[in-house]
């Protein structure tokens, strides 16, 4: 073995360890944040008891600074040990599939308070490639293309999901051949809607202008209501990336809101019924904003409900398991029909100019993202609208 050979492996060990650390101190970090949020809940606990409120006292406020003095010694140390295992941990990229699913779903469930803690695992919003490589934003919108897309995903779930799905592929590869430029977004799912939005819509100001090729936002879920938050605060904010923006897919989005949140924030709020269970609401709460979000659909940090931008062309799609799941509340196992088609019982929520709604049954929330039919579907709304424009511009050129 050469000189520059073992250098070479000394080097990639090196990597490696340091890159161990940092996970390990990661983790330790997130453990020791959780183990002190326990401690708390338990130190309220005991305070109630020791107070004896009446059992249907609705003001009596659990307060951890009244439990026994143990109590405040072992959360002060679990406190002091996380911000020495923060000491452990930088900014560190996970590569394989497993690690990032595992990090994306605790984004889901609990990222408003990893980013909160500073903790690495918060995943920063960032542009991916197909392989899941961090994009030069700048470069990306600079690229001359018949139009660029980037892909939105859903709630615990991260810009690869897209990417394991056969049938997704073959359609970023078509749009690759036909001049589009593609980019996948990743992003802390956890946070409240309404940031995420904000920031995407600070992100595409950055490096869109109003000339160029049109925009296309295609989201999954949660990853639909980001594209809403996202043009609602380039209105009000006057963006000028929001004029590029020519089509919007939402595709299993919970525009209606999603039932499951609503159980669970009622089932949630039944520990609140006495003081003694109270503190116990410690651990529903652990949901993060962006699932709390979900129950209404906010997608705006002062809770209105913007329209849909005019001059886009939308699409709403929804699926169901089967057609005897299109009527009730079970939809594609996540998100009803009703929705996802923004339709109520009243009649139509959501509208606009130009808007096509369609429902495809046999398919559950996750499986949208490899279904066959969803990407035809795709093809042919896109195709649709091509046509249609190349009809108004021969009009036009026959009027003149």
């Amino acid at each position: 073995m050469s000189s520059e050979t073992r250098s070479t492996v000394k080097q990639n060990k090196a990597i490696v360890q340091k890159s161990t650390i940092h996970a390990v101190g990661s983790v330790l970090h997130l453990a020791m944040h959780s183990a002190k949020e326990v401690t708390d809940l338990v130190a309220e606990m005991h305070s109630t008891i020791t107070h004896m409120p009446s059992p249907l006292n609705k003001k009596h406020q659990a307060n951890a600074r009244f439990a026994p003095f143990p109590y405040r010694i072992v959360s002060g140390s679990f406190a002091f040990l996380a911000r020495l295992s923060h000491k452990m941990t930088a900014e560190t990229e996970f590569s394989t599939l497993p690690v990032l699913r595992t990090q994306a779903a605790l984004n889901g469930v609990c990222g408003d308070k990893l980013e909160a803690w500073n903790s690495p695992l918060a995943t920063p919003l960032t542009l991916r490639d197909e392989q899941g490589k961090v994009l030069d934003t700048a470069q990306w919108a600079q690229q001359p293309a018949k139009g660029h897309v980037l892909f939105l995903h859903g709630l615990c779930h991260s810009d690869l999901e897209w990417n394991q799905s056969a049938n997704h592929r073959q359609f970023s590869q078509e749009l690759s051949e036909q001049g589009y430029q593609r980019a996948w977004l990743r992003y802390n799912t956890g946070r409240s809607i309404s940031a995420n939005g904000e920031d995407l819509a600070s992100l595409l100001e950055q490096h869109f202008t109003d000339q160029g090729s049109p925009i296309w936002l295609i989201g999954h879920s949660m990853g639909g209501l980001l594209i809403r938050s996202a043009s609602h605060y380039a209105a009000m904010k006057n963006q000028t990336w929001l004029a590029r923006l020519s089509h919007a897919a939402y595709l299993g989005t919970p525009h209606l809101g999603a039932p499951w949140e609503v159980a669970g924030n009622k089932l949630n709020n039944i520990l609140n019924f006495t003081p003694y269970t109270r503190p116990l609401m410690r651990l529903g709460n652990i949901r993060s904003q962006g699932i709390r979000d979900l129950r209404e659909s906010q997608i705006t940090a002062d809770q209105k409900k913007p329209a849909l931008a005019e001059k886009v062309s939308h699409l709403l799609l929804a699926t169901s398991w089967s057609e005897a799941h299109t009527e009730n509340w079970i939809g594609d196992g996540i998100v009803p029909v009703s929705s996802a088609l923004a339709q109520d019982k009243r009649g139509v929520v959501l509208s606009a100019p130009k808007l096509k709604r369609i429902l495809l049954n046999d398919i559950n929330h996750i499986a949208i993202l490899d279904d066959e039919r969803v990407y035809q579907e795709l093809r042919k709304w896109l195709m649709d609208e091509h046509i249609e424009k190349i009809e108004q511009t021969a009009k036009t050129l026959t009027l003149s």
